[in-house]
């Protein structure tokens, strides 16, 4: 069971939080849950929300949640709050990636895409939204800081733009509703399980040309790190609008390979590397 801060900023705040089977979506659920809500852990993967949902203890719970589907958006917010008697925040955290040349990119892809990391949140939204008007709360969404690369990071075109889109789609929902307060948090490259479909072989050449480029930071980031923000965000009085997360620069920069080697120990261990 995680223990308790000294001062509980978010007590007795209801929060589903999305995405949350592994890494940043689980890091985030777990640091919510320490500042005393009361969190729905919610993804495709029930058995790993429900170890999380365990090791937050207290009241929390897991969902699932598949966010390509709009009935599974709307039934997750409904079990939410059902489960417990409204809804404060909502955490929106899925997001996925092909790897390669942009003309291999096909039609299955593209749509796979961007109803993963684009519609599947606009869709629980369209579910969500009258609860937290009701309730004045909040909506913290994971962006992406390589949507600042210019031109974007070679052979991964489909994920800037998707978070491109994501960001924009953010203002809107935004602008038409002021009663809630929404940030996006665009975190740069961190420790997660993302991308670990595809093979060594294939990712390395693709993020040494990145490092060329000057994308990277010279380490990656630990999720811990990058979930303490979405709790700030939570808990700020006014409403956060962007918060933009980079590492920072270490004294002796890790290569290519040492980064891709602590990623895969991470995955290892269950994303708590």
């Amino acid at each position: 069971m995680i223990r308790e801060s000294a001062e509980m900023r978010l007590e007795n705040k209801r929060v589903l939080v999305v995405g949350a089977s592994s890494g940043l979506g689980r890091e985030s659920g777990l640091a919510i849950a320490r500042e005393g809500a009361r969190v729905g852990f919610a993804a495709r993967r029930l058995e790993r929300v429900e170890a999380a949902a365990s090791e937050a203890g207290g009241a929390c719970f897991a969902l699932r949640c598949d966010v390509r589907e709009e009935a599974s958006c709307r039934e997750v917010v409904a079990g939410a709050i059902e489960r417990m008697g409204g809804l404060d925040a909502l955490v929106y955290c899925p997001g996925i990636s092909p790897f390669g040349p942009i003309e291999e990119i096909d039609q299955r892809a593209w749509l796979e895409v961007f109803s993963t990391n684009v519609i599947g949140f606009s869709l629980l939204m369209n579910a969500a939204i009258d609860e937290l008007s009701a309730n004045r709360g909040k909506v913290v969404v994971y962006s992406s800081i390589s949507i600042d690369d210019s031109p974007p990071r070679p052979k991964q075109a489909s994920y800037p733009i998707s978070k491109i889109a994501l960001e924009r789609l953010i203002e809107a929902w935004q602008g038409e509703h002021r009663k809630v307060g929404f940030t996006s948090i665009a975190n740069g490259d961190t420790l997660t399980e993302f991308g670990f479909g595809e093979s060594m072989e294939k990712l390395i050449p693709i993020v040494q040309r990145w490092s060329e480029l000057d994308y990277m930071y010279g380490r990656m980031m630990d999720v811990s790190s990058v979930a303490e923000q979405v709790v700030n965000a939570l808990c700020s009085r006014e409403t956060i609008r962007r918060i933009a997360i980079t590492p920072h620069y270490p004294d002796v920069v890790e290569t290519v390979d040492e980064m891709g080697q602590k990623a895969v120990e991470t995955v290892r261990t269950g994303g708590k590397g």
